[in-house]
């Protein structure tokens, strides 16, 4: 602890508090997102629940489909499925259009704060160069007012300064930059998740009523 203590000292403290603070914020919204994504958003088993979706619409169990969704939120995809399910007996394109309202409802809730941290990773590079603009002007200071073993420890003070608060300022934004990576390619495959399977399911109550249009046509004859 007292290590970190001066080290923070050493990259002066205006800036090494404001990295700090950036690092906190960027820690904050990542673990929120890790939540939201991996716990609370994303379907891990998406492949086994269209099938028993799939199984449930070909036999006409619209309504134990629809519990089937409503028993999965907060997941995301079955909120929007069970939307398409609620109108089954309507239209394709009034299917389609419910599904699609309830995607663009889906998408933001994924979508929404992850840019953010790309904010947050250049204020934590641009905070760390201000720190070594901080340390070099410190440094000039020394050697233009400072004498003999003076001029020496006050250069080499700026000069630490310059290179703690770089170090800080760099390495918390290469820590967000990652953590941004990897939110965004679940994200990515979030959404992707969604629109598929979307697709998939209105194409299965299409068939469907194909199905049933036909049961209909050979009954009539």
């Amino acid at each position: 602890m007292e290590k970190i203590q001066q080290l923070f000292h050493q990259g002066g403290a205006p800036v090494m508090a404001a990295i700090s603070l950036t690092a906190v914020i960027s820690l904050a919204l990542i673990i929120e997102r890790v939540f939201r994504y991996w716990v609370q958003y994303d379907l891990a088993n998406s492949a086994v629940f269209m099938s028993n979706i799939q199984k449930m619409v070909m036999n006409n169990s619209i309504e134990n489909a629809i519990r089937l969704c409503r028993r999965a939120k907060p997941k995301l995809l079955p909120e929007v499925l069970v939307q398409g399910l609620m109108r089954a007996n309507d239209s394709v394109e009034e299917i389609e259009l419910a599904m699609e309202f309830a995607t663009l409802e889906a998408i933001p809730k994924v979508t929404m704060r992850t840019g953010f941290l790309g904010t947050t990773a250049n204020v934590a590079t641009l905070c760390g160069l201000l720190g070594t603009l901080f340390g070099l002007m410190r440094s000039f200071a020394a050697v233009a007012n400072a004498t003999g073993a003076q001029k020496q420890t006050l250069l080499a003070e700026g000069i630490a300064e310059a290179l703690v608060a770089t170090s800080f300022g760099l390495g918390t934004a290469l820590v967000i930059l990652l953590s941004y990576g990897i939110l965004m390619t679940k994200q990515t495959s979030i959404v992707d998740d969604i629109n598929a399977n979307a697709a998939r399911l209105l194409h299965m109550l299409y068939n469907r009523k194909m199905k049933i249009h036909r049961g209909g046509s050979d009954r009539a004859e």
